[in-house]
C-alpha cells in the first residue's frame, strides 16, 4: 500500500453574489431577478395583513440589456444581489470591432465588443481622432459591457 495519493484542484467557489434581506433593498441597489444582474429603480413595500407578513414589489432594470423587471418577494425573504464591479480601461486600440484596453497595471484586455450605441460612436469618434480614452466597463455574474468612456486628463 502507498501513501501516494492525487489531489484536485478546483475553483475557490466564491460566489458571484451575495444575500440580502428583501427588506434592506433600497433604490439604486442591484438584486438579481431570474437570474439576470438588475439594478432596483422602484421599491414598495405593503403593510402585512391578517394572515400574512409584509411583502416588497420591486422594479429594476436588466444592467446590461436595459429591459425592465419585476420581483414580489415577502420582506423577511432572503434574496441574492450580484457581485458587481466598475473597471476604468485607458483605449488603446479598436481592431475588428473589438477594443484593446490597458488598465492600470499594465494587463491588456481585448475581448470587449465595441457596443452599437451612442458609447460606442463615441469610442470610434474619440479613438479616429487621436483623443486619449478611458472607458468605463460593469462587470457582473460573468458578463461585461461597456457603459462610458470619458477623455483621459493627462496630468502635467
Amino acid at each position: 500500500m502507498s501513501d501516494e495519493f492525487e489531489v484536485e484542484t478546483t475553483d475557490s467557489g466564491a460566489s458571484m453574489s451575495t444575500p440580502v434581506q428583501t427588506s434592506t433593498m433600497k433604490k439604486g441597489s442591484h438584486i438579481l431577478i431570474k437570474g439576470r444582474p438588475c439594478k432596483v429603480d422602484n421599491i414598495s413595500t405593503s403593510k402585512p395583513g391578517k394572515h400574512g407578513s409584509a411583502k416588497c414589489h420591486l422594479v429594476a432594470i436588466d444592467i446590461f440589456t436595459g429591459k425592465k423587471m419585476e420581483e414580489i418577494s415577502p420582506a423577511h425573504a432572503t434574496v441574492h444581489s450580484p457581485i458587481v464591479k466598475r473597471i476604468e480601461y485607458n483605449l488603446v486600440d479598436i481592431e475588428d470591432g473589438f477594443l484593446s484596453l490597458i488598465c492600470e497595471s499594465g494587463d491588456m484586455k481585448e475581448d470587449v465588443r465595441l457596443p452599437e450605441n451612442d458609447v460606442g460612436t463615441k469610442i470610434k469618434e474619440m479613438h479616429d481622432t487621436g483623443s486619449p480614452c478611458i472607458v468605463t466597463i460593469i462587470a457582473a455574474m460573468g458578463e461585461e459591457a461597456v457603459i462610458d468612456c470619458k477623455y483621459e486628463v493627462l496630468k502635467d
